[in-house]
């Protein structure tokens, strides 16, 4: 038999999957295929789409606000009652550490906001201690604006840091105390026939309220000067009974 002196070589006929993969890379022409454009507003808000996104956002809001502001009052209410706490736990050992003697009350024109808490307690460790114009004061702030917690006492008081007067300090009483909601009372200035030992306090949201502005001598005692509840102006206070019972403004 005589050899052909040439081979013919037979390709392999393209697979199925090699068809697609051909098919998916080129188009007719060879040319890559893309992906078909998108219509026209599918990839964006149109205008009253996004009104009313605002608008939802918007109402949310006017809904969330007051919440966060009642939560934080409530929040800030409660530092103010822990506070006195801590303010009157501080009395109690000085008045059991001083033959049953409290410390003075603090009368001043300059040096020192009236009635602002006695140093004595800082001095001997029990609140914390800085100072103000070269004088010693209790470091404690009250949550709402940062003014000093108030002490008020019947009985001796220091007159601009310099005289200590007897009997100088009163506290307005409420005629059926411990109900605090008459508006009768009186001045009370013994602290041995005084039903009241002392009381701390602070001035609240708004120290400048209509509510605060209301005789202002006779605060904290009686209820009309007290703060409430969340979003409400008034003092919240602590005070001893001569019973050692506490009263406590709600």
């Amino acid at each position: 038999m005589e050899a052909s002196g040439s081979f013919s070589t037979c390709a392999p006929a393209p697979t199925a999957s090699g068809r697609r993969f051909a098919s998916a890379g080129a188009g007719a022409a060879g040319r890559p295929l893309r992906a078909p454009a998108p219509a026209p507003g599918a990839d964006g808000l149109t205008l009253v789409e996004l009104l009313i996104v605002l608008t939802i956002i918007v109402l949310l809001a006017s809904l969330l606000v007051p919440s966060v502001q009642q939560a934080r009052s409530i929040a800030r209410i409660a530092r103010g009652h822990c506070d006195l706490r801590s303010i009157t736990t501080a009395l109690h050992v000085y008045r059991e550490s001083s033959d049953g003697r409290l410390p003075p009350v603090r009368l001043s024109c300059s040096t020192r906001t009236a009635y602002e808490l006695p140093v004595e307690l800082a001095r001997l460790g029990l609140l914390p201690r800085t100072q103000k114009g070269g004088v010693d004061i209790v470091e404690t702030r009250d949550p709402f604006t940062g003014a000093a917690y108030l002490y008020r006492a019947p009985g001796p008081a220091i007159l601009n840091e310099t005289v200590l007067v007897e009997n100088a300090s009163t506290l307005w009483v409420p005629a059926a105390f411990p109900d605090c909601r008459n508006d009768l009372g009186r001045y009370v200035r013994d602290r041995d026939t005084s039903p009241v030992r002392y009381a701390v306090w602070t001035d609240g949201p708004d120290p400048n309220s209509d509510k605060m502005r209301q005789i202002p001598g006779r605060r904290p005692l009686p209820q009309r000067f007290w703060c409430r509840s969340a979003g409400d102006t008034g003092v919240i206070t602590h005070a001893e009974q001569q019973n050692g019972t506490m009263l406590i403004s709600d």
